[in-house]
């Protein structure tokens, strides 16, 4: 507890010196983008107009997808709804070339989740299968690097991944709903034994 009081004193102390004009720092993973879990479709669409997408996935899945920036960084803002619970996951899908840093890029965005949720120790995971650059191997299929925040409150996750073989970085914030939603997905797909 007293630690815990602690950190909390510490973070208020340095909140002006580190929370950028755009960043806000929470305890939890309550959302994305400021629109708390549950929110309806309609609501973020009278806030933020048109999508540049609107799709309709897996069980009902509606999908906006909308011009936006992370961090001054340009990106797709995509935001999931279930049928019945509004929004239940939002990401940010960020596009690189060679000519772009990706190490740099991903420690941006990691730094970015670092001071958002102070409180959240971040697991971090990451394989370079080749000799060559970290970069250079996502392209090729042969190098993935994640970081992921759990809130043990809400039950809610929030992750910086590149992928191997895509050269696309994604900040991702998934509720509980989501989670449950996908681990269920995943047993219905197992072999019996």
């Amino acid at each position: 507890m007293n630690r815990q009081v602690f950190q909390l004193t510490a973070l208020l102390i340095l909140l002006p010196a580190t929370a950028g004009a755009q960043q806000s720092v929470s305890l939890r993973i309550e959302g994305f983008e400021g629109f708390s879990w549950g929110t309806a479709q309609e609501v973020i669409l009278d806030s933020l107009g048109e999508p540049v997408q609107a799709d309709t996935i897996d069980d009902d899945i509606v999908v906006l997808a909308f011009e936006s920036t992370i961090d001054d960084t340009a990106s797709i803002a995509m935001f999931a709804f279930f049928p019945g619970q509004g929004l239940v996951k939002g990401q940010h899908s960020i596009a690189f070339d060679a000519s772009v840093d990706c190490v740099a890029l991903f420690r941006e965005m990691r730094h970015f989740l670092l001071l958002k949720y102070p409180m959240i120790v971040p697991l971090d995971r990451s394989r370079n299968d080749s000799s060559k650059g970290f970069c250079d191997a996502v392209a090729e299929g042969d190098a993935a690097w994640i970081s992921s925040w759990e809130d043990s409150q809400t039950g809610a996750r929030a992750l910086v991944s590149i992928e191997a073989g895509h050269p696309r970085l994604n900040v991702v914030f998934e509720s509980a709903e989501f989670i449950a939603w996908v681990e269920d997905a995943e047993r219905a797909t197992e072999p019996e034994p």
